[in-house]
């Protein structure tokens, strides 16, 4: 498995910064840089008033690690990818499995 761990990832931790007027302006930093593997897992389109919305899901397989937290994101090249669900076995497994979807 470690070995299929063929893409270079960026994890990304949003910052919240006073923006002067009250409120807050969000940046994302990398935190970590990791090996990953990208797999779609399922597509759906979402119908609005103005537009169809196409979402993809991917699975994204990572060493463990205790840094990474739902809400967070993946950076793989150009592409970035919303963490929605983590599935973590414990500290026996190896890796660690990421939810995500796709940002357009």
């Amino acid at each position: 498995m470690i070995g299929e761990l063929n893409r270079r990832a960026q994890l990304l931790s949003c910052s919240m910064t006073p923006d002067g007027g009250g409120g807050f302006s969000a940046s994302w930093n990398a935190v970590a840089t990791v090996w990953a593997k990208l797999e779609a897992v399922s597509g759906s389109d979402a119908f609005g008033p103005d537009a169809t919305q196409t979402r993809t899901r991917y699975r994204i397989t990572l060493r463990r690690s205790g840094d990474v937290a739902e809400g967070m994101r993946v950076q793989i090249g150009a592409r970035i990818f919303a963490i929605r669900n983590i599935l973590d076995e414990g500290r026996p497994a190896q890796t660690m499995t990421l939810l995500c979807e796709e940002l357009p």
